[in-house]
């Protein structure tokens, strides 16, 4: 599925430019200058998560492939340890995702599609604070890669599965 295709867009989210109002109106500067101001034109983007064992990363691009917006969980400012407890990234996640979000409203993105890649409880977080700042998720695309055959055994095991035939010297 090709999302960064502008004919998908324009044809599933019925989208508008500001130039089929224009011409519309014809040359009634006072109704068009109105209606450029009030009209809401709703950004299509999408967000790629990329959740590892201690980081998450988190990019916003718009419909034609250019990168708006990076950050980090590292960079998102610290966060009250009252228990002294080893650091949990559920709660990284969450603090990123409203920071993020923050940024992504800020720019003018009211949609979003979100792709996924790796397996962390972090990105749990940063998609639940996006839903609790009012950003649409469109679709949320999972993309994470799974061992075919698992892990390799270790050495004792493997060697109980080779067996001596008996009968051949």
């Amino acid at each position: 599925m090709l999302v960064n295709n502008a004919y998908f867009v324009k044809n599933l989210f019925n989208f508008r430019p500001i130039n089929y109002f224009r011409r519309n109106l014809g040359k009634n500067t006072l109704t068009a200058g109105y209606l450029n101001d009030n009209t809401r034109i709703s950004k299509l983007g999408s967000v790629y998560l990329r959740c590892t064992k201690r980081n998450i990363f988190c990019i916003l691009v718009d419909c034609k492939s250019k990168v708006i917006k990076t950050s980090c969980s590292l960079r998102v400012p610290d966060y009250k340890n009252e228990f002294n407890e080893r650091e949990n990234l559920y709660t990284r996640g969450l603090l990123l995702g409203k920071l993020f979000g923050n940024k992504i409203i800020s720019l003018g993105y009211s949609k979003i599609i979100v792709n996924i890649v790796g397996t962390s409880k972090g990105r749990f977080g940063v998609i639940r604070s996006f839903s609790k700042l009012g950003i649409d998720i469109h679709a949320i695309v999972l993309t994470t890669r799974t061992a075919h055959n698992g892990c390799r055994p270790i050495k004792r095991r493997r060697k109980k599965l080779r067996t001596k035939v008996l009968g051949f010297k």
